[in-house]
Parts: structure tokens; sequence; C-alpha cells
């Protein structure tokens, strides 16, 4: 990514291109730091990113340009939300450990702005990084696959999987979308130094498409056959490509097929799902299954919302009351400290009703937001993070929580600097 270092000598510091590069140093850093599991750089970054805002000559133009900002006010209105709940929660103390890990949703939103212009080279270049992130991570995780062959498949027969640089379920996500990414970038014909490096994106988007069929994590492969859906349907219904979308399906068809004949993980995975389903189908004993600690924390934060329905029970009080759930229905999780493995129920439990559909509506409106749903890369990240949301508490975490804003905060502000063009 070429640096005009000749630009930051311009004026007095700090100028308009010094916030840039700090705040496009910052948005680097956490890539670095969430592919690599690196706490304290995402950390770091992000405080770096907000003294970049606040010590901005522009700063009262920014705050105005903020609060006139519909797409950013929303996702900052899920930490109000959050902070609200704190009224009517009675453990205090976990309350506030919850909302300081919430706490990015509350100031990133305003601190991307410190960056003056996000346009297409930066963007691309930005999405360009990440995919050569994730390539790398792929390519060390298979080299790890390798050396320890036989270990690491027997995982795959007890529902585990092979080591990855986070939890596997947001690694596979990730793994998705930079996929997607590799082959907008391919189609957008964009480059660093040379032409060629578009069969590195193609190259390496197909990798990593072969290479999530090896992971062999459901999440991840439901959000890549949703994106391939999404492909399908450009191609057939937009773009009236009927004999091309039938061989590309029954090229896919065939490929899946092989694929679960020859890849030992992928049959161990579909074989452990029979399995699981058989159990729970015929009332067997689930208790010891990896799905168990999904469904009965699932079930736990359902028994919340029916319990109180508008509000919930409260950000502070939802991991007692998960508890309380289990020990009476589920003592096989008890003490497990599991909170409701998907966004929308954890949110449902904690705020009730009205908080969810807040939530749905602050994280559904960037799709929206100067009808941004016309660039193709800006809908795959909504669906990937849709499917997340479903099998993961995925704000709850930094990790997850910084991959949602990265991308959303980065694609709202682009769609900013093309709106002024």
């Amino acid at each position: 990514m070429p640096i005009d270092f000749k630009a930051l000598k311009q004026g007095p510091f700090p100028q308009p291109v010094h916030h840039q590069w700090l705040g496009m140093a910052c948005l680097v850093a956490m890539m670095v730091g969430m592919m690599t599991s690196a706490e304290a750089l995402i950390s770091i970054a992000f405080i770096a990113l907000v003294c970049n805002v606040v010590l901005n000559r522009q700063l009262p133009q920014l705050w105005k340009q903020f609060i006139r900002h519909p797409a950013l006010l929303g996702i900052t209105g899920i930490f109000l939300v959050y902070a609200l709940s704190g009224l009517y929660s009675e453990n205090t103390a976990y309350f506030f450990r919850r909302l300081r890990t919430s706490l990015p949703l509350l100031l990133l939103p305003f601190a991307i702005l410190s960056i003056p212009r996000l346009g297409r080279r930066s963007y691309y270049s930005l999405l360009y990084l990440f995919f050569l992130l994730t390539l790398a991570a792929c390519l060390a995780v298979v080299y790890n696959y390798l050396t320890d062959y036989a270990a690491i498949t027997a995982l795959y027969k007890k529902g585990q999987v092979m080591p990855t640089p986070m939890r596997h379920i947001r690694f596979s996500l990730t793994v998705v979308l930079a996929v997607a990414g590799g082959f907008y970038l391919s189609a957008r014909r964009f480059w660093w130094w040379h032409p060629a490096e578009r069969y590195l994106l193609l190259g390496g988007s197909l990798f990593m498409i072969a290479f999530l069929h090896l992971l062999a994590v459901r999440s991840g492969l439901l959000a890549l056959y949703l994106l391939a859906g999404l492909a399908l349907f450009r191609l057939i219904v937009i773009r009236r490509q009927f004999w091309l979308g039938a061989g590309v399906i029954v090229a896919a068809a065939g490929l899946a097929y092989a694929a679960f004949q020859s890849v030992p993980t992928l049959q161990n995975k579909v074989n452990y799902t029979r399995y699981t389903i058989h159990l729970l189908i015929h009332g067997g004993e689930v208790k010891e299954l990896s799905d168990s600690q999904r469904l009965g924390s699932i079930n736990a934060g359902l028994s919340m919302a029916r319990a109180h329905p508008w509000i919930g029970v409260g950000l502070g009080d939802i991991r007692g009351e998960a508890e309380a759930y289990y020990e009476k229905n589920a003592p096989g999780l008890a003490g497990r400290q599991l909170l409701p493995h998907n966004q929308y129920i954890f949110v449902l439990g904690a705020t009730g009703i009205f908080g969810l559909v807040y939530f749905l509506l602050a994280t559904i409106y960037p799709l929206l937001y100067q009808r941004g749903y016309r660039d193709t890369f800006w809908v795959a990240f909504h669906l990937v993070i849709l499917s997340s949301f479903m099998v993961e508490h995925t704000l709850e975490t930094q990790f997850g929580l910084t991959l949602y804003l990265l991308f959303a905060l980065m694609g709202i502000r682009y769609i900013d600097t093309q709106s002024l063009r």
C-alpha cells in the first residue's frame, strides 16, 4: 500500500493528512491484532483512533457531522440501549464489565470521522490487506494441520476443529469475508503494483473456499453458501445468464460431493452433525456434545425473554439469569457462565423486544444508507454478519466486535466519500 510520505510534511502538525494516515494506521493495527489474537494491539489502536478525533482542530465540525449522521448514530445507539438496561440490572459489577466491553460501540463511530476521506484506493487497499492477512492465516492453519494430520482429523469426530488464530466460528466467517473481498477487488481490477495481482486475488479466494471445506465449520460454510446464492441470483435473475448459472450450480454440486468424499475433516463433521440431530430427535443424552452448549444457552435466552418480554432482564443480570436457568433445566451446563450463543437472542434477553427492534434497525440501516446495497461487498458483509449473529453473541467479545465495527465503519465512511463525488 504505497504511502506518500512527502504529503505528511504539509503544514504544521496536525493537518488533515496526518489524521488521515494515523486513522489508516489504526485500522491496519486492528486488522493485524484481530488476525493474530493480539488484544493489546487492538486496544492500543482503539485508543489511538479516539485520540485522533479528540485531538483534532476540526473537532466541533466533526461533532456536528456526527450528530447528523444516521448510520453512525444508529450504531452508537446500541451502546445507549445497553446502558439504559443498567437502570434495572441488579448486578452492577457485571453490568459495568459488559458495558466496558461494548465501549467501542460508543466511541468508534465518532472516531472514524477523524479520517477525512476513505476513497476508493484507500478503502480497497484496506480490503486487500485484510485479504492478504487472512490468506496468510489460512496457510498457517493448513501447515499446522499437515504436521499433525491424524490427531487433528480425529478431533472432528468429537465436534472439535483444528486450531485457528481466533475462535473457529469467527475465523471461518472472517475467511468468508476475505473470499468476498478477493472476488470483489478482482472484479474491480484493483492492484497495488501490477495487474497480475488479480490472479493472486482469484487464486487466493479459490484456495480459501477449499480451506473452508477443510476447516468444516458449519457457520462458515453456511455464510459461504449464502454468498454463493447471492452471486447466482445476480447471475440468473439480474444478468439473465440462465445457462451459465445452471452450469455453475451443477459444477458446485459436483465439487461439494467430491469434497465430502475426499476431505476427512468434512466427513467427520457431517457425521458428527448427523449423530447430534439423531440424539436430539430421539431424546438421547446430549450434554457432552458441543452443540448442547449452544442450544442450552439459546433456550436460556428465550426463557428470559418469555419472563421479561418488553425490556429484558438487564445487561447486568443476563449471566445470573442464564445460570439460574441452567441449574434448573440443564445442570450439565451450570457453572460454565454461558451467554446466549445468538446475538439477537442475547439482545432480546438483556433488553427485551424494544431493544431487539432497535438493534435490528441499527444494524440493517447501514445497508440501506445512501443506497449502499448497490455495492456487492457491502451486501456480502451484511450477509456474513447475519450468519455470525445467528450462531454467536458476536458483539459481546473483543474480536467479534472489532470485526463488525472495522468493516461497518469503513464501509460507511467509504459510502460517505463516494456520495461526495
